[in-house]
C-alpha cells in the first residue's frame, strides 16, 4: 500500500514538473542604446610619445540574438553599430563611425512567464573609423584613422512581456575596448604604420531600451 502511494506522488509531481516546463524560446532584440565612456589614448613613434585622458559618449542601435539553453541560460550573438558624439565647438570636418560583434551568454535569476531579470557576459570585436577634412589656401585634406580591437561586456537587464510574443528589453552594463591603430589614410593612400603604435582605450557604462520578439521552439 505504502509503495502504491510513494508510485502515485512520484509520477503525479514527475508528470506535473514535464507539463510546466515551456518550450525553448529564440530571442530577438533591437533597440536604442547609450554608453557613458572613459577613454586613454596612447601613442608612440620612435622616441616620442603621448598619452591623453578624456571622456566619451556614443549612441548606437544593437541588435540582440538569443537561444534558450534551458528555463536559466541563454547563448547567443550581440551586434551594434553607431556612432560618438563630438562636441558642438569641434564637430566641423568630422566624423565616425563604429560596429560591434560578439557571442555572449546570460543567466535567468527572475524566470516568470511575462517577466524575467537576467545577468549576462559577452566578448566582441569591433571596429571603429575615424574621419576628418580640413582645408587650408591651396588644398583640402581627408584623414582617416581605422582601429580594431577586442572587448567584453558585463550586464543586467529584464524584459517585460506585453502579450505572447512581443516585450521590452532595458538593461545597464559595464563594457570596455581596447583598440589598436591599423590603417592611416590621407586623400585615400595609406599611410606607414610600422614606425607608429597608437591605442585607445574605453571603458565605461552603456545601456539598452527597446523591444524584443520571443519565437517558441516546439521540444521533440
Amino acid at each position: 500500500m505504502k509503495r502504491s502511494i510513494i508510485l502515485w506522488l512520484f509520477c503525479t509531481l514527475f508528470v506535473g514538473a514535464v507539463q510546466a516546463q515551456r518550450d525553448k524560446e529564440f530571442q530577438i532584440r533591437g533597440g536604442f542604446g547609450w554608453s557613458i565612456y572613459k577613454t586613454d589614448f596612447r601613442l608612440k613613434s620612435g622616441a616620442y610619445e603621448s598619452s591623453d585622458e578624456d571622456g566619451a559618449l556614443s549612441i548606437q542601435f544593437p541588435l540582440e540574438l538569443r537561444y534558450e539553453l534551458s528555463e536559466r541560460f541563454n547563448l547567443g550573438l550581440d551586434m551594434k553599430f553607431g556612432s560618438y558624439l563630438y562636441e558642438p565647438d569641434s564637430a566641423e570636418g568630422k566624423s565616425n563611425r563604429f560596429f560591434v560583434f560578439g557571442i555572449a551568454g546570460e543567466y535567468t535569476i527572475v524566470n516568470k512567464e511575462n517577466f524575467r531579470w537576467y545577468a549576462g557576459f559577452g566578448i566582441n570585436t569591433a571596429s571603429l573609423v575615424l574621419q576628418q577634412t580640413s582645408e587650408d589656401a591651396v588644398v583640402e585634406k581627408k584623414e582617416e584613422w581605422t582601429y580594431n580591437g577586442g572587448g567584453i561586456r558585463l550586464n543586467s537587464g529584464v524584459l517585460i512581456y506585453l502579450g505572447d510574443v512581443v516585450g521590452l528589453n532595458f538593461n545597464l552594463g559595464f563594457d570596455t575596448h581596447n583598440f589598436t591603430l591599423e590603417e592611416y589614410e590621407q586623400n585615400g593612400a595609406k599611410q606607414d604604420l610600422s614606425k607608429i603604435d597608437a591605442k585607445l582605450k574605453l571603458s565605461g557604462l552603456d545601456g539598452t531600451i527597446g523591444l524584443v520578439l520571443r519565437i517558441p521552439r516546439k521540444s521533440k
